[in-house]
C-alpha cells in the first residue's frame, strides 16, 4: 500500500499561487510607500498603547481591522446606491448594481486595489488607537485660547453667532446637521472609488498619500500638540461662564422641533470619554478639524477630476466647515488648520510624487503625468 502524500496537491496550490504573487507585485511595488508610512503609524499606536496602557485588547483590535475592511467598501458601495437611485434610477435596483459591479471588479483591478484596502483597515485602527490617547497624553488644555483666537480673529464675535444669521432657524440646521453626517458616505465612496481607479493612478496614490498623512499629522500628532475638547464640551472642561451656552441652547430647542443627531453622537462621546476614560475609541479631540481637513482634500482631487465634482466637492466642505461650528463640534479655527494643512500636505506630495507606473496590462493611466 503507497503511503499517502502531500506533495502532488502541495504542487498543485504552488502554480495558482505563485502566479498570483507575480500578478500582485506590481501592485505592491506602487504602495511600496504608503505601507512604510501605514506601519510606522501602527508601530506609534503600539509605543501608546503600552505607554500610556490605553486601546484594546489583541482579539478586539484583530475584529476592528476585519470591521475595518468591512465598513470603506459598504459604506462605497451605499454611496454608488444611492448614486444610482437618484440619478440613473433603474427599474430593478439590485439587478443593475450587481450587473456594474460583476464588470467593473475584474481580476486586474481588484488585485490593484488590495495593497491599499489592506492597509487601510490596518490605518484606520492605528489612528483610532492614538486619537482615543489624545487626552491621556495631553488633558484638554487649549479651549479657553482657541476660543479667544475665535473672537480676534471674527472681530470680537464669535463665528457660531455669524452664522446663527444664516442656519439659525431648526429646519436650516437640521439640513446643516444632515449634510454633516453624509460626510460619512461621501468620504468613504470617493475614497473607495480612487482605491479601486486604477485608471488613475497618480491622482489615485496623491489621495491616498495625503489622506493617510492628513489623518496621522494633523487628526493624531497636531490633536495631541493643540489638545481640546470642543465648543460644544466647553463647560465640561472649564470652570467660569460658558460663552457657548446660549449655542447649545438653541441647539437643544431646534431639537424640540426637528432632532439632530449631533447632539446624540455628542453626549454619547461625553458619556464614553466619563466612563471609559478615552481608551475605547471613541474619542474627542477638536483641533484640527478632520471633517473639514478631508473635505478640502476630496474637493482637490474633484478639482482634477473635472470642474463639475470640483465645484460640487467645493461647495460640500464649506458646508461641513459651517456645520462643524454651527452644530458645537469645533471652534472655526480647526477647520482653518484642518483645511491649510490638508492643502499644504496635498501640494508637498504632488511634488514629491514619483512618476506611476502603468497598473492594468501595460496601458499608461489616464492621469499619471500630473502631479499637482
Amino acid at each position: 500500500m503507497k503511503p499517502l502524500t502531500t506533495a502532488a496537491p502541495a504542487a498543485h496550490l504552488a502554480g495558482p499561487a505563485r502566479a498570483l504573487l507575480r500578478d500582485l507585485a506590481p501592485a505592491l511595488r506602487a504602495h511600496r510607500w504608503l505601507a512604510l508610512a501605514i506601519g510606522a503609524h501602527a508601530l506609534a499606536a503600539a509605543a501608546v498603547r503600552v505607554r500610556y496602557h490605553s486601546g484594546a485588547g489583541v482579539g478586539t483590535l484583530l475584529a476592528g481591522y476585519g470591521s475595518a475592511l468591512l465598513v470603506g467598501p459598504l459604506f462605497a458601495l451605499a454611496g454608488y446606491a444611492l448614486y444610482v437611485m437618484l440619478f440613473i434610477r433603474p427599474r430593478l435596483l439590485l439587478r443593475h448594481l450587481g450587473r456594474q459591479l460583476r464588470g467593473y471588479l475584474s481580476r486586474e483591478r481588484v488585485l490593484f486595489a488590495l495593497p491599499a484596502v489592506l492597509l487601510l483597515a490596518l490605518f484606520a485602527g492605528s489612528f483610532t488607537e492614538l486619537k482615543a490617547a489624545v487626552p491621556l497624553i495631553q488633558p484638554f488644555a487649549l479651549d479657553r485660547r482657541l476660543a479667544e483666537l475665535d473672537l480676534a480673529l471674527h472681530g470680537g464675535t464669535a463665528p457660531w453667532a455669524w452664522l446663527q444669521a444664516v442656519f439659525g432657524h431648526p429646519l436650516l440646521t437640521a439640513a446643516l446637521n444632515l449634510v454633516y453626517h453624509l460626510w460619512f458616505f461621501i468620504m468613504f465612496g470617493l475614497t473607495y472609488w480612487l482605491v479601486f481607479s486604477s485608471e488613475r493612478a497618480a491622482l489615485r496614490m496623491q489621495f491616498l498619500f495625503s489622506f493617510v498623512l492628513s489623518w496621522a499629522l494633523l487628526g493624531n500628532l497636531m490633536a495631541v500638540l493643540l489638545s481640546s475638547a470642543g465648543p460644544c464640551y466647553y463647560g465640561y472642561v472649564l470652570d467660569g461662564p460658558n460663552p457657548y451656552a446660549a449655542q447649545m441652547h438653541y441647539l437643544y430647542q431646534a431639537d424640540r422641533e426637528v432632532p439632530l443627531l449631533a447632539l446624540r453622537v455628542q453626549e454619547l462621546l461625553w458619556q464614553d470619554y466619563r466612563h471609559s476614560g478615552n481608551v475605547s475609541g471613541m474619542a474627542i479631540s477638536a483641533m484640527p478639524s478632520m471633517h473639514v481637513a478631508s473635505s478640502v482634500l476630496m474637493a482637490l482631487a474633484g478639482w482634477r477630476l473635472n470642474r463639475a465634482a470640483g465645484t460640487a466637492l467645493t461647495l460640500f466642505a464649506l458646508l461641513i466647515l459651517a456645520g462643524s461650528v454651527h452644530l458645537g463640534w469645533h471652534y472655526a479655527v480647526d477647520g482653518y488648520a484642518g483645511a491649510i494643512g490638508a492643502a499644504l500636505l496635498w501640494m508637498l506630495v504632488g511634488r514629491l510624487q514619483p512618476a506611476q507606473p502603468a497598473a492594468l496590462g501595460g496601458a499608461k493611466p489616464a492621469g499619471s503625468t500630473h502631479h499637482g
